[in-house]
């Protein structure tokens, strides 16, 4: 096959002509060709089978294509400089400078004794009042003194001393409304009486008057004297001046059992508007009180000074029990170890084009050893908007990666100011592109000059 191949390019190169009017060199050429042995040719096979299916395989095998650069690793938050709320006596310090600690442990605590006691005397108050205004809606709603449990349990004296006014107060509106309702009773007792005069005279009154009709005719009829018309008549008037006294009385006893009722209603609501008068300051001062004893709750909470987030304390400025500290003053200063790490990485303005927020990224720390610990997974996070010159003169990009977790293999820390390599995923390309990579940019290169 080999040998047909030869001629045939031969035969495109040299003049047409026989095999035999070839040059006894070219001769010889052949021989050695035709006497080549199997092995070599199969060998030669195997060559060009192997390097097409690295050819194809190049083709379609993909490999990462990735930015490289130096970072530094950086506390996430700024350093938590801690406060004292409240001023007063240091009565204990928990802490060391270079200790690590956790969020909401306890570093030092400023002596509470003044700040309990004002909340003690709040909270004292705070409860006398509330049991104080459950006591009057008890006494508006008309209904048992039921005072919270919380109150019952923390100021019982206070409770009994309610219970009492409440008793004692609803006695006397009680009484107050006992008498009132006793004088309308008697009024309408009086009204029916008279009432009860007025229709008796009423009914004698019309009798007397058809008696005297009947009497007048046989007076003059001489059946009658005149002196039994004269006591009629005298009697008739006397009994219409009773009805009119009677009449009279009913309308004065009527204005009274109207006096009697609105002396009710005027006991009740004399009494339920100064109820609720007392309700309305009560509740007020309970206002008043329950914003105070936040503020007391947060002074007393305060004196225990606690850390915001976990950290290592860099600077103790309290480093004696019994020392003051002002208030408003710095006790402690915290760095921040967060759950992730941030790491400002130094990138090349070369290899800035295809980097964009939330690309992955490997991050492996010099302090350990890549091959024995490996690398932390890491995301993008944030990318500068111009560069960076360092003193040597050298331009380059803040780029800022921030890590899936803080802790490397078995818990090994990771601490602010470490070096690490970073590598920027930003795509995919194939082993052949990256082969033909540098015969390309030759090409582009090259073929363009003058």
């Amino acid at each position: 096959m080999i040998t047909r191949l030869i001629g045939w390019i031969l035969s495109l190169i040299l003049p047409v002509r026989s095999r035999n009017e070839l040059n006894w060199e070219l001769e010889a050429d052949w021989a050695q060709l035709d006497q080549q042995p199997l092995r070599a040719r199969s060998l030669l096979y195997l060559v060009g089978i192997i390097i097409a299916v690295l050819g194809v395989w190049s083709a379609y095998a993909e490999i990462d294509e990735v930015t490289r650069g130096e970072g530094r690793v950086i506390p996430s938050l700024q350093v938590q400089i801690i406060q004292a709320v409240d001023g007063g006596i240091v009565s204990d310090i928990q802490v060391r400078e270079g200790q690590i600690v956790d969020k909401g442990q306890m570093l030092l605590q400023i002596d509470p004794t003044r700040f309990v006691s004002s909340f003690r005397e709040n909270q004292s108050q705070y409860y006398a009042l509330l049991a104080k205004s459950e006591r009057l809606k008890a006494l508006i709603e008309k209904r048992p003194f039921d005072p919270p449990e919380q109150v019952v349990t923390e100021t019982p004296e206070i409770i009994e001393h309610e219970r009492h006014l409440y008793e004692t107060t609803k006695s006397e509106i009680e009484t107050q409304l006992a008498i009132a309702r006793q004088q309308l009773q008697q009024r309408n007792k009086e009204y029916n009486e008279a009432e009860a005069n007025r229709q008796q005279l009423s009914d004698r009154y019309g009798l007397l008057e058809r008696e005297l009709e009947v009497t007048r005719p046989l007076v003059s009829k001489g059946a009658v004297s005149e002196v039994e018309l004269l006591r009629l008549e005298r009697e008739f008037a006397q009994l219409r001046g009773q009805r009119n006294q009677v009449s009279a009385q009913l309308e004065r006893l009527q204005s009274a059992k109207t006096e009697a009722r609105r002396k009710i209603q005027e006991v009740e609501l004399s009494f339920y508007n100064k109820i609720r008068r007392e309700l309305s300051e009560t509740m007020t001062t309970i206002g008043s009180l329950a914003e105070e004893k936040t503020a007391l709750a947060d002074r007393v909470k305060h004196a225990v000074v606690r850390s915001p987030v976990r950290g290592t304390v860099k600077r103790l400025y309290v480093n004696t029990v019994g020392g003051v500290v002002q208030q408003g003053k710095e006790v402690v200063e915290i760095v921040p170890l967060d759950d992730t790490l941030v790491l400002e990485v130094k990138v090349n303005p070369k290899d800035i084009a295809f980097l964009r927020p939330d690309l992955p990224a490997k991050v492996r720390f010099t302090a350990y050893d890549f091959a024995v610990y490996g690398s932390m997974e890491a995301v993008v996070e944030n990318i500068g908007a111009d560069t960076v010159v360092d003193d040597r003169g050298n331009a380059f990009y803040i780029v800022r990666v921030r890590t899936l977790k803080s802790e490397l293999g078995d818990n090994l820390p990771i601490i602010p100011g470490m070096m690490a390599q970073v590598d920027i995923l930003t795509g995919k390309k194939t082993l052949l592109t990256y082969l033909l990579k540098p015969i390309l940019r030759a090409k582009t290169n090259s073929l363009g000059e003058r």
